[in-house]
């Protein structure tokens, strides 16, 4: 279990304090998504080219909603999340696992996957707006980002977060598997293997097809209102 917390530090070693919402610079604060902006030297913004859209989706979200002292757990991220802007492929299977995760069902054939995601699309575009569901990418991290809120387990949205910045890692030589805080595994052809206490699934068995993706059925109540953060809100 985790329990100690590590401040986050910026590029010139000095510690910062992680705040909600979007800020105009440095001096009025940073969330996780900005500290890593500045970790790789791209100009002052929560949304840098060098990070994956879902993951700075999701922990835009998470560091937004959570309370200060769970907040503070997100600052050794904002290095490791430098660099992880992926391709395509990896993008929409990081948007797969947050969409299945949430409450989507993609495990069987191309119409009912097709309605899954349209379902998910009306879910994220009322609690995240129209633009979220149209930009699937970060609609997908920002949603599951709501859910993981609503569950209260941060544990288990830790474990995600670690599975999101395993997957399409390249397998060096000397590890043929890459084990995420020994609770994830990533496979043989770069996608997470998620074992039995990943994620749980809404009905509550954890149930997971194919030893890959977490299959999560039923729906999850997400409050549209929970975790509104104090500073100014992010567009």
């Amino acid at each position: 279990m985790r329990t100690k917390v590590e401040s986050a530090v910026m590029p010139d070693g000095t510690p910062v304090r992680l705040a909600p919402g979007t800020h105009s610079s440095p001096h009025e604060g940073v969330c996780v998504v900005e500290l890593a902006s500045m970790i790789a030297d791209e100009k002052f913004s929560d949304r840098p080219r060098c990070v994956c859209p879902v993951i700075g989706a999701f922990l835009r979200g998470w560091n937004d909603r959570s309370p200060h002292v769970e907040r503070q757990r997100l600052g050794p991220y904002a290095p490791r999340i430098v660099g992880s802007r992926g391709n395509r492929r990896v993008t929409r299977q990081r948007r797969d696992i947050c969409l299945e995760w949430a409450g989507a069902d993609l495990s069987h054939g191309g119409v009912r996957r097709l309605l899954s995601r349209a379902r998910m699309r009306f879910r994220i575009a009322v609690f995240c707006g129209l633009g979220a569901a149209v930009r699937l990418n970060e609609g997908a991290g920002d949603y599951t980002s709501r859910v993981a809120f609503a569950r209260g387990d941060t544990e288990r949205a830790f474990e995600l977060l670690d599975t999101l910045l395993a997957t399409g890692q390249e397998r060096r030589p000397d590890q043929p598997v890459a084990t995420v805080n020994g609770n994830g595994s990533v496979n043989g052809n770069g996608r997470p293997a998620i074992v039995p206490n990943a994620p749980p699934a809404v009905n509550g068995n954890g149930s997971i097809p194919n030893g890959t993706r977490p299959r999560v059925e039923g729906r999850e109540e997400v409050s549209s209102n929970g975790g509104t953060p104090s500073a100014r809100s992010r567009v």
